[in-house]
């Protein structure tokens, strides 16, 4: 009956967000970048079948992964929290949604269910539209030998499961700074400016403790040179999400006055 309530509450959740800017914001963001590249390898095959071809699909996909796994993806994080929970704060109907016969916990999940379901949804979609996007452009031009290759379908999920897990962090710090306040250019000014550090201490050897970083560098270390750091990279990852989770859940259910 508890788990019955919770999925009807958490598909009234999804309703709330149908039609919004979170919607177009998730398919634009996932498109842009294989659109952008089709169009780059369509205009310069003298230059990008030289350095696609020698092994395609992985130089296809490295090559539309590592912008979204560095700059897009983090920033979609940033935006997407912000935008659903400011669904509630633009309708003025936070008290309402405590008001009724749910508890606090029902609440806090159901949305954060939202956000994860949006940013999953953004990576199949990203990597759908690289693969339609590879053979689109060996289609229109054949040098590149991306039709006669296998697409490398298990590591398109390893990249895209390893940035998932190090994206969570994310979400969890954003969910609770967009709960905590209630002005939107707050939480996506800090959220913007926690990112926008992690750019700059990229160099800090400490910086893999840093969870604004993680699915950056998911993405970009070579883990079959340097497997103990995939380890670290998760347990961090995990234990730190965790802690985030605890702590915001903690923090706004204390909170004299939510919403």
């Amino acid at each position: 009956m508890i788990m019955k309530r919770f999925f009807l509450n958490t598909k009234t959740e999804f309703l709330k967000s149908k039609g919004t800017a979170a919607v177009w914001l998730t398919i634009l963001a996932a498109l842009f970048i294989p659109v952008i590249y089709a169009m780059v390898c369509l205009e310069r095959p003298d230059v990008m079948v030289k350095k696609i071809n020698s092994d395609p699909w992985m130089a296809f996909l490295r090559m539309n992964w590592k912008n979204v796994a560095a700059v897009i993806l983090p920033l979609y994080c940033v935006l997407m929290t912000s935008l659903i929970i400011q669904i509630e704060y633009r309708n003025n109907t936070w008290k309402q949604v405590y008001t009724l016969p749910r508890k606090f916990a029902d609440v806090f999940f159901s949305k954060f269910i939202v956000i994860h379901s949006f940013l999953i949804g953004f990576i199949l979609l990203f990597s759908s539209a690289i693969i339609i996007s590879g053979l689109s452009v060996a289609r229109l031009n054949p040098a590149y030998h991306l039709l006669s290759k296998d697409i490398p379908w298990m590591m398109l999920l390893i990249i895209a499961s390893r940035i998932y897990l190090g994206l969570f962090a994310i979400t969890i710090v954003q969910y609770w700074l967009s709960l905590r306040f209630k002005n939107f250019v707050v939480s996506l000014g800090i959220g913007m400016g926690l990112w926008i550090t992690g750019i700059v201490l990229m160099d800090w050897d400490k910086i893999v403790y840093y969870p604004y970083m993680y699915s950056t560098f998911m993405f970009f270390t070579d883990f079959d040179k340097n497997p103990e750091t995939l380890v670290q990279l998760s347990l961090c990852s995990i234990i730190s999400s965790v802690l985030f989770l605890t702590l915001s859940f903690r923090d706004i259910y204390l909170l004299p006055e939510r919403g």
